[in-house]
């Protein structure tokens, strides 16, 4: 109770009266060295009261020096949790007469003049969104009194942009408001004394207040056996592993109060959503993630609370401290990567002190399993990842370079200045400053005299452009025709590679068809149907080096005691292992690489993690494409580096490229195999955006990206793209560790032909949608589902329509009307356009449905039931249907494969056979 006595009695007062009497272990640690007037950084436990021991205390001391004006800025990572921690803190505000607002992107124009006239006394904001708060007079006048920075979350920020973004601008902040008071607030910190720095600048101390505060985790591993049944996982189109996950993760749903259901990706969370209301609409489950609109966002975490729905599907966006009601069970599907992804995630369950936390990992392949156990053993001990920002950012200081001129003139050493007692920019040096800003002037960003720098009419464009460092691409709303509301965005790489009138794709669960293609939006409509699952930028979570070491480590030894796992977990996994080494070969490991020799394919099995394989995986790519004369195809997972050759090449070739790297090179051979790569060029394309180079909403298919890249080679922006691939999609220091041990003998090096493990990487286990190998009760199950399709068969000649099932078609078709030949056969939602053919007039949109139409005629008029058949499967078109027909089939099983592979790289969103 003691540090509760500290408090202003209004304080204590406003506790009582939500029956909170006595303080939890980290409140009696902070909240005296907070009212001490320190700089503090706690880490303590999810739903341990991080929110109360980090505000009780300026609650207390706002009432004790009382002022117009804002006095304490809250910044956290995300929207959602702005709007919850004005909920929570609103009801202190209220009781305390203190004013509490809320300022984000989603704020309206009526609100914000709200704060310019009268601005409150806690803001709670984004990094973005305080950015914005330097630019106005009225609003800088308001900072003057800023005492307390609070950052929630601050794991979130200290390594990525947007935190280096916000260390700049807590600098610039202490410009006007003077010294203030700095606290920030994480579950998970794995370098405490990294964060602490991030936090405090340079030349401030930071109390750093660590708790392991115990609430009691139960972290279930569990593998539900095969659900075998064909006909419902060719209607839900999974496999038999994936329907059982969904039939296992749906008996601890309805088992249990309510759940979040978390995924690692968009893609994952729609495509569960939207069979979970195939497989039950009844079922009360729905989806959230970012790129949904906010209405509907904020729709799901409303009916959630209130008990309106049992469960919600998410990614990320709920994984940090929003209160979600009464959570009691969290469930993972598959590995969730990161150690600090799970403790997060395990967090929102029991989001109460003392409630026991409850979360489970479902998974079902091997690898996933073998990754799920290690993450479960790492949660346990708290061995949490460190996560180190990047330094000196050049993007974030082209962005913070012009941001500095929205209020006034600046000159080189006040910047320079400001920039310095940053954490992100400590060691930036006067030469590194001055590139980029003779980079911004060489573009007209910022004009520079005798006097300083200032902000041109196309610098303020590009600020209110690029607030954010959130890496961006162009969207589309997509738009209800029905409702006219908001559904969500979809990204414009999905839209250019698959979306056109009639298309399918699933969004917030459910199946929508596009009825008009906008210039900024769709227009779309509901649909029974199974569509495909759009792709978003930046799904993936990579996994560390040190994780996927200890899969290796337990493929090993396989002491499978020191993990908790279920019977049918360990059987999978036991059984994994023990078929590799029943055929006769070696288990690749931490200890042992091996490198699997194939028909044109080669496969290095190494337990390295996803950034490491992806850097050993180019600099391979780069020898052997050089040494061949020929291109050499590179996908990569956690614990495989997969080689297409273009011929077969002996073993000695593919070994010494393996083997001839060596330490202390992997710096220099990783900057020379990504000189003219394509994914630096992607990340380029980024950097140019953010340095205002090219427009952010620039059209990447009117964008001569090679003449780009050669015009601004050897610049700031062309280094800082270099430096940012290194960084963040490769891993140069652990795989100098990995080459280094392979280099001495610590990690032995095996040639063999292919083996179940290396495989197991190249049937793609991680995918969700059904195998192509699908056996002949899967097969059968999908042609009753084509036969049992309706169609239209309409004739081009007179417009005239039949409507009849599949099974039901002629071996050949002709008009009972006019007797003509030239018969389509079309789905309900396309049968008008047969109108097309009498009309006189057609646009180039109608000009092109109709040559579609008709060569879906000749394909029926040529192979008459065989085309319907095949053309009534999902996605697929004339042209898709003509590849089919045209290749050798050995039996009906044969081209039912064929017809389900088509499907199935539909609903991957590929134009596989097109």
């Amino acid at each position: 109770m003691l540090s509760f006595e500290l408090l202003d009695k209004k304080v204590t007062d406003v506790l009582i009266g939500m029956n909170i009497f006595s303080p939890t272990d980290p409140q009696v640690d902070v909240i005296p060295k907070i009212l001490d007037g320190n700089n503090v950084l706690l880490v303590a436990p999810t739903g341990i009261g991080k929110t109360e021991a980090v505000m009780l205390p300026i609650f207390d001391m706002m009432l004790r020096t009382p002022r117009k004006g804002i006095r304490c800025i809250y910044v956290t990572p995300l929207r959602a949790l702005n709007r919850d921690m004005l909920r929570r803190m609103e009801e202190f505000g209220k009781a305390l007469d203190l004013k509490v607002g809320v300022r984000h992107g989603d704020t309206s124009d009526h609100e914000r003049m709200k704060q310019s006239r009268d601005p409150p006394d806690i803001l709670i904001t984004t990094p973005e969104t305080l950015q914005v708060l330097f630019t106005g007079k009225r609003l800088r006048e308001h900072l003057t009194g800023v005492r307390w920075l609070v950052v929630d979350e601050i794991h979130e920020l200290a390594s990525v942009e947007r935190g280096a973004q916000l260390s700049v601008a807590m600098e610039r902040l202490a410009t006007i408001a003077g010294e203030y008071q700095r606290i920030g607030s994480s579950a998970t910190v794995g370098n405490v004394d990294d964060v602490a720095r991030f936090l405090a600048g340079t030349g401030r101390d930071v109390l750093v207040s660590k708790h392991d505060t115990k609430r009691d985790l139960v972290l279930d591993i569990e593998c539900p056996g095969s659900d075998d049944d064909p006909v419902l996982a060719d209607r839900l189109q999974c496999d038999p592993n994936m329907l059982a996950v969904m039939e296992r993760a749906k008996d601890h749903i309805i088992n249990g109060r309510s759940t979040l259901f978390f995924v690692n990706t968009r893609e994952t969370a729609e495509w569960l959503a939207a069979r979970y209301h195939l497989l039950d609409p009844d079922l009360p489950i729905d989806v959230h993630h970012g790129s949904l609109s906010k209405e509907n966002r904020v729709e799901m975490e409303e009916l959630f609370k209130k008990g309106d729905l049992k469960a919600l599907i998410c990614t990320s966006s709920l994984e940090l401290g929003i209160d979600v009601g009464s959570t009691d069970l969290v469930i993972q599907y598959n590995s969730p990567r990161q150690v600090s992804r799970m403790v997060q995630r395990a967090g929102r369950a029991g989001h109460r002190i003392g409630e026991t936390i409850r979360a489970k990992i479902i998974a079902t392949s091997p690898d996933e399993l073998l990754e799920a156990a290690v993450i479960g053993r790492r949660t346990a001990s708290k061995e949490l990842e460190d996560k180190a920002g990047r330094p000196k950012p050049f993007t974030v200081l082209a962005n913070q370079l012009i941001a500095m001129t929205m209020s006034s003139r600046m000159n080189r050493d006040d910047a320079f200045a400001v920039l310095r007692r940053s954490h992100a920019f400590r060691d930036l040096e006067k030469e590194e400053m001055g590139a980029v800003l003779d980079q911004l002037i060489s573009i007209k960003l910022i004009f520079e005299d005798a006097n300083g720098f200032r902000r041109s009419k196309k610098g303020m464009d590009y600020f209110y452009n690029n607030i954010s460092m959130i890496p961006d691409e162009r969207t589309y709303v997509i738009r209800d025709i029905s409702t006219r509301g908001i559904v969500g965005t979809l990204d414009e790489s999905f839209v250019a590679t698959f979306a056109e009138p009639y298309a399918m794709f699933i969004a917030k669960g459910r199946t929508w068809r596009i009825v008009e293609m906008r210039e900024d939006e769709l227009l779309v409509e509901g649909s029974k149907e199974i569509g495909s699952v759009p792709s978003w930028t930046g799904s993936d979570i990579p996994v560390p080096y040190e994780v996927a070491m200890e899969v290796g480590r337990l493929r090993r030894v396989m002491n499978l005691d020191e993990y908790d796992c279920d019977d049918t977990a360990k059987e999978r996994i036991c059984s994994y292992v023990a078929k590799q080494k029943e055929k006769g070969f070696d288990v690749p490991s931490d200890m042992l690489v091996t490198l699997e020799i194939g028909d044109r394919t080669a496969i290095i099995n190494s337990c390295f993690g996803t950034r490491v394989n992806e850097t050993l995986s180019k600099i391979y790519s780069a020898l052997l494409s050089a040494r061949l004369g020929e291109s050499v195809g590179i996908s990569t997972d956690p614990y495989r580096i997969m080689m297409e050759l273009p011929r077969n090449v002996g073993k000695d070739v593919l070994l010494n490229a393996l083997t001839s790297i060596r330490p202390g090179s992997i710096g220099s051979l990783t900057k020379l195999t990504m000189a003219n790569s394509s994914y630096l060029k992607w990340r380029f394309m980024y950097v140019a955006k953010k340095f205002g180079i090219i427009d952010k909403d620039a059209d990447h298919r009117f964008i001569n990206f090679s003449r780009l890249f050669d015009t601004y080679k050897d610049t700031a922006a062309y280094d800082d793209a270099v430096s940012k691939v290194l960084w963040e999609d490769l891993d140069a220091e652990n795989t100098e560790k990995a080459i280094a041990a392979i280099s001495d003998g610590t990690i032995k090096v095996k040639v063999t032909s292919v083996t179940p493990i290396g495989m197991e990487g190249v049937n793609g286990t991680k995918e969700l949608m059904q195998p192509l190998r699908a056996d002949h009760s899967i097969l059968m199950a999908m042609k009753r589902r084509l036969e049992d399709e309706v169609v239209y068969a309409s004739c081009l000649k007179c417009q005239t329509q039949r409507r009849l099932r599949v099974s039901d078609a002629p071996g050949r078709f002709s008009c009972g009307k006019c007797g003509g030949n030239m018969i389509a056969v079309l789905k309900e939602y396309e049968k008008d356009n047969i109108r097309l053919f009498g009309k006189k007039d057609q646009d180039d949109a109608e000009k092109k449905e109709m040559l579609r139409i008709s060569r879906n005629a000749n394909l029926v008029n040529e192979n008459g039931k065989k085309a319907v058949m095949i053309l009534v499967g999902r996605g697929i078109g004339p042209d898709s249907a003509s590849r089919i027909l045209n290749r050798m089939h050995t039996d009906e099983d044969d081209l039912l494969r064929d017809i389900l592979a088509s499907e199935v790289l539909y609903a991957k969103n590929k134009r596989f056979w097109d």
